[in-house]
Parts: structure tokens; sequence; C-alpha cells
């Protein structure tokens, strides 16, 4: 059996990392319960939080997580995470390969976040606009 190292702490992603609030209710809980039952079997103990792919969820995805066991998830939301986000709905600063250490630096000590993101942050109100819409449209036909 593999172990983690000391200190350290899995987590997981989803099974094959779809957009989660857009599955059916078959398929998502099988893309949250799968990716926990192989890291389980792999390290012999659950994976204790979740990311959700591209940073999606709505109450219905985040119910899911919650009754599969993980006791905390994580949206993106290019801010740092705060207690009044509820440990399922957790902000997350994005680290990317092009991330500099000094930025890095920054990013977790909280300086600047907002700046860093400003861009990041428009693009996602716009996305989460035309998602909404492709989800009103696909309900009515």
């Amino acid at each position: 059996m593999n172990s983690p190292r000391p200190g350290w702490r899995s987590a997981v992603h989803s099974h094959t990392h779809p957009p989660l609030d857009q599955l059916g209710d078959e398929r998502l809980r099988f893309e949250v319960v799968r990716c926990r039952d192989i890291l389980e079997a792999e390290l012999g103990r659950p994976p204790v939080s979740f990311a959700y792919p591209y940073g999606y969820s709505d109450r219905r995805v985040r119910q899911v997580v919650r009754e599969a066991g993980f006791g905390v998830s994580l949206a993106v939301g290019n801010a740092l995470a705060d207690r009044r986000q509820g440990p399922y709905a957790l902000r997350r600063v994005t680290v990317r390969r092009r991330t500099r250490i000094e930025e890095f630096e920054r990013l977790v000590h909280g300086r600047a976040v907002g700046r860093a993101f400003a861009g990041d942050r428009a693009l996602t109100k716009g996305y989460a606009l035309v998602r909404r819409s492709r989800q009103l449209l696909g309900k009515v036909h």
C-alpha cells in the first residue's frame, strides 16, 4: 500500500474532469465517487478535499460532494479562502506554469490578489453568463 508523506493531504478533482454542473445526476455521482474510490484504494485512506473542475459547482454538485464524504471543496474565485464561504465553496487562486515564485509568494500572503486576477474575474463572469444561457436554452428544447 502506498501512503502519502507525513503532513500531506490528498484531494481529488473528478474522474474525467468535466464541468460537473452540466452533468445528469448519475454521471455526476460517478465522477465524484469514482475518483474518491481510486485514490482511497491507492493510498489506503480517503481523500479529504475535492476541487471542482474549472471551479464550477452549484447546490446539487456541492450536495453530491458532501454526500461522498468530502469535508471540504474548492472553487476557483481567484481569491483567498474565507470562513464565510462555507466548507463546500472555498475560493482558491490559480497557479499556472508561468506563475513565478515571487508572484506565488505574494498570492500565498494575500498581497495583490485582486490585481493579479482582475482579467480572470471579468472572463469568469462573462463565461458564467454564457453557461447559464446554454443551460436555459438546453432546457427549452
